[in-house]
């Protein structure tokens, strides 16, 4: 039997976690894929995964061969590529996304990316947790936030940056002083989100000041931050692509737009052994092409 294929069918069983799902991915029947596992562990001598009556878990062995597995088909793939050119890449490539701006920026340009790469597959998984990429089976990870240092076994890349902006509804700024200054923000309400502290970090020219800020409602998504703004809750810290539209039509209002606030990186963090990876390579030069002429972020020049 084929030891690529061996190779594939296993990286597909950890990726799903399950054998029936990746033996229908690959069009094999489920004997047909267990053999190929039960092959590939019989050649290396080593149990790469661990069963259960109800679920499969990669043994130590099975989470290093994955790694490599991942790296050496990267580099089959690519080594295809060089040879038939004009084809695109090909290949199924695991996406971990927040859920609001994956749905929202991220999703509605992978029609182009697809039609310009007929034989890739994409499997996007919409979560705001912190995706562990090699327990979670995901090849690429897209998260808004300060991007972590390069590791010995991931990659981050930036994609973009965005702005945040403060606001409110008309209505709420109509029942409140003015606020002419940063300081200002701890007399009135604000619209808390997640976990994050009650202090608010601005950028000046004498370096970051601290707020303080309070307010009754603390919320976990980003779009429902912006709902409250929107009803009226209180003065919210939001990235500017959810709210660009919200500003446009007035129904909401920039406050202190003076006021300058750390950017959002938007990246994409990988498997070091994918820099080679055709899949990754493409859908991050896509998206660094794309994301920031969807809405108002800002390239990042390489």
């Amino acid at each position: 039997m084929d030891l690529l294929q061996h190779m594939r069918t296993f990286v597909r069983i950890a990726d799903s976690g399950n054998i029936s799902r990746a033996a229908r991915s690959l069009n094999l029947s489920v004997p047909m894929a267990s053999r190929h596992l039960r092959a590939l562990e019989e050649d290396l001598g080593v149990e790469l995964l661990r069963r259960t009556t109800r679920s499969l878990a990669l043994t130590d062995a099975g989470a290093e061969f994955l790694v490599r597995s991942r790296a050496l088909l990267a580099g089959v793939e690519q080594a295809r590529e060089v040879v038939r050119p004009g084809q695109g890449v090909a290949g199924r490539l695991v996406v971990s996304l927040p859920v609001s701006f994956g749905l929202a920026q991220v999703l509605p340009l992978f029609r182009a990316l697809l039609d310009e790469h007929p034989r890739l597959e994409l499997d996007l998984r919409f979560e705001d947790r912190i995706a562990d990429l090699l327990v979670d089976g995901v090849d690429l990870a897209i998260r808004a936030g300060v991007a972590p240092p390069d590791s010995p076994a991931l990659i981050a890349r930036r994609l973009a940056t965005v702005e945040r902006v403060l606001c409110a509804s008309p209505a709420f700024l109509a029942k409140k002083p003015a606020l002419a200054r940063v300081q200002d923000l701890a007399r009135v309400s604000c619209v808390l989100q997640g976990d994050a502290g009650v202090r608010w970090t601005f950028v000046t020219d004498d370096g970051p000041v601290e707020i303080h800020v309070e307010g009754r409602l603390r919320i976990n998504n980003v779009v429902a931050v912006r709902d409250a703004a929107l009803g009226g809750f209180g003065v919210a810290r939001l990235p500017l692509w959810i709210v660009d539209e919200d500003l446009r039509a007035k129904r909401l209002v920039r406050v202190l737009p003076e006021a300058s606030m750390p950017r959002i990186e938007i990246y994409g963090l990988y498997h070091r052994g994918a820099r080679s990876s055709g899949p990754v390579r493409a859908t991050l030069d896509f998206l660094a092409a794309e994301l920031p002429r969807r809405t108002r972020m800002e390239r990042i020049h390489r």
